[in-house]
């Protein structure tokens, strides 16, 4: 072959995967040419020139097609990512309804670390100006990122409140203080901590011993009250919290115990969550609410009160009780109405166990429309694991029926006197639980009575919210990524 190729020749096509062209036949590849075609290999064999299937499109149209196929990635991630999002919140629900909580022998109380206190006079801070180094503030400006901060005190109440803070919006945190004596020897009567008409502030890990009440708050909301111990040295405090006329706060992790009226007291209050705290050996009540509303109570241990567990009274409506232990109480739950009547509550998931008298008490006709299901009933109101109408487990003084014992669907309560039989194995007890009431028959049934305890949570769902977030992230972080190196 010369050193050109002298005839110049339009290539044609042949449909065949390979195509034959005679070496005697030259061809000029032109530029033109190799714009319009790929020729991935050239060979050749046997005095004939073989070239392989030519891809037809060109370099651009290649491209689009590969972002194209790329482009759908994020839309697959999405669309797993809703996936799992509906699988979490399946295992999330099965996990709340199904649960069960551990159930501690004895009381437990949180013993507070030993803090080396500097002794400090009552403080009194009235609005934002009020928080200055001489009322005990030792740092911060008052910000979100940057409270003011009131640590480490030793306060002696019994000439007034040990900490009184009103009409503040500004951020602050009090922490590892000790406030004693507000109520010494019953000459005195005053609180540990007050406030009044605040928001946006932070109690946390304080030992509030033999005052009036440890914390009490009033028209406030927005403040998180988390890890502190209120108590009285024989029943000396007359309530370990209060919380009057107050919105939207969070009481996590508190220990209150050895109170003369209540651990743990809320009136006319609502949108209050109350999570894992501790009220045992009060004289009365451990957790007391009286016209209040949409709170949440979750979680919570309470052993060895001398009255209710958890009393919703004077007309507390729409509450969600979940998840709670109530163990060695004189009652476990009560709904006690006047006028309105304490309606609408949810009561799901609760262990109640060794109670005197009823596990749960629905005291009056007015108490309606409320949803007890999936909790677990041992050996209240001298209840065995053998039925005795003398000492059922509970007591429903509403209108006949119009209560609910059990979710839709079916599926009600475990009742350790009322575990069989099941004849077809469906964990649902042949017949219905007949519940106490002012006239035989008349409190109702739990036409759903399980025959066992609810079965344990499944931790894996509650880390699956997380596991999708971490999955989608890393797809468009590679995907990123690869569109970086593309050309």
């Amino acid at each position: 072959m010369s050193n050109g190729l002298v005839n110049q020749q339009e290539l044609r096509l042949d449909p065949n995967p390979f195509m034959s062209l005679s070496s005697a036949s030259p061809i000029l590849v032109t530029e033109e040419t190799r714009k319009r075609f790929i020729i991935r290999d050239y060979h050749r064999h046997g005095g004939k020139c073989v070239v392989p299937m030519i891809d037809r499109r060109s370099p651009l149209d290649t491209k689009a097609t590969e972002r194209s196929r790329s482009s759908k990635i994020p839309v697959l991630a999405v669309v797993l990512l809703a996936v799992l999002m509906l699988v979490a919140v399946a295992g999330l629900i099965v996990q709340i309804g199904n649960s069960t909580w551990q159930h501690q022998s004895e009381t437990p109380v949180r013993a507070p670390a030993r803090i080396a206190y500097a002794t400090h006079s009552p403080i009194l801070i009235i609005g934002n100006t009020g928080f200055t180094n001489e009322c005990g503030v030792v740092w911060g400006s008052g910000t979100d990122t940057d409270p003011f901060l009131i640590q480490g005190w030793d306060i002696n109440a019994s000439t007034a409140n040990g900490i009184e803070i009103r009409n503040a919006s500004a951020h602050f945190i009090v922490r590892d203080c000790h406030i004693h004596d507000g109520r010494f020897q019953w000459e005195s009567n005053y609180s540990g901590i007050c406030l009044w008409s605040c928001v946006n502030g932070t109690l946390d890990s304080n030992n509030c011993t033999d005052n009036r009440e440890g914390i009490y708050l009033n028209s406030s909301s927005n403040n998180t009250i988390i890890n502190n111990t209120c108590s009285g040295a024989p029943f000396i405090s007359d309530v370990g919290i209060i919380l009057e006329f107050c919105s939207d706060n969070s009481l996590v992790n508190n220990t209150c115990f050895s109170n003369v009226y209540c651990g743990l007291s809320v009136s006319s209050s609502s949108g209050n969550i109350f999570v894992n705290n501790n009220c045992s050996n009060n004289r009365y009540e451990a957790m007391y609410f009286s016209h209040s509303d949409n709170n949440i109570l979750a979680n919570n241990r309470i052993y060895g009160n001398g009255d209710v567990a958890i009393g919703l009274y004077s007309d507390s409506s729409n509450n969600i009780l979940v998840g709670n232990t109530a163990v060695g109480n004189y009652y476990g739950i009560a709904l006690i109405g006047s006028a309105n009547g304490s309606n609408f509550n949810v009561i799901a998931n609760n262990y109640i166990s060794n109670t005197h008298e009823y596990g749960l008490d629905i005291g009056t006709l007015s108490c309606r429309s409320n949803t007890i299901w999936n909790n677990t009933f041992v050996g209240n109101n001298g209840a065995t694991d053998i039925y005795d109408a003398s000492h059922i487990q509970a007591f429903d003084g509403g209108w006949s029926g119009s209560n609910w014992w059990n979710r839709t669907g079916g599926y009600g309560n475990y009742w350790s006197d009322w575990t069989a039989p099941d004849s077809n194995n469906d964990g649902i007890v042949d017949n219905p639980y007949l519940l106490d009431g002012w006239v035989v028959g008349d409190g109702g049934y739990d036409y759903f009575p399980l025959t066992t305890t609810p079965t344990e949570p499944i931790p894996e769902f509650a880390m699956m919210p997380l596991v999708v977030v971490i999955l989608l992230v890393a797809v468009f972080i590679t995907e990123g990524a690869r569109r970086r190196k593309a050309p």
